[in-house]
């Protein structure tokens, strides 16, 4: 098993809001007043997983199936959003799955940033070379300040 160690610090100047991540399992390690976080090797997909930090210049929400992107690039999605200032484009799912209250956060929060030009933290996977990505997790930062 893998070990990530995350520390959570809150500051009154910045507010930070997780969505879901559900191929992570979650405990608390009391030894080291830290979160961590255990994913198995076959949990772990097989993409890179990055992250951007920004404002939305861009928020598209669409039926099922339509999806997004040139052929080459293409995002089968129902939420789409854009940085500003920053190439490519970030989506994900929004269908009546196990991951539903999740995404329906993350378009949530998506929305409270877009339309309070508050910056965003996503969290995403993407094909090298490709510029299109698959968001996994949402964060948002009041304040300027972000971790």
């Amino acid at each position: 098993m893998k070990r990530v160690h995350i520390l959570a610090a809150a500051t009154v100047a910045s507010l930070l809001i997780l969505a879901s991540v559900t191929w992570f399992a979650f405990f608390a390690d009391t030894n080291q007043n830290q979160a961590t976080v255990e994913a198995s090797p076959d949990s772990i997909p097989s993409q890179d997983l990055l992250f951007r930090t920004g404002k939305l210049s861009f928020l598209r929400v669409h039926d099922v199936g339509t999806g997004f992107g040139p052929p080459t690039d293409f995002l089968n999605v129902e939420v789409v959003v854009q940085l500003a200032g920053q190439p490519g484009s970030f989506g994900f799912q929004l269908r009546n799955d196990t991951n539903r209250a999740a995404r329906q956060g993350m378009l949530d929060l998506l929305r409270d940033a877009f339309n309070n030009d508050w910056t965003v933290i996503i969290d995403y996977n993407i094909d090298p070379p490709k510029r299109n990505g698959v968001i996994i997790r949402v964060a948002l930062c009041k304040g300027g300040a972000c971790p």
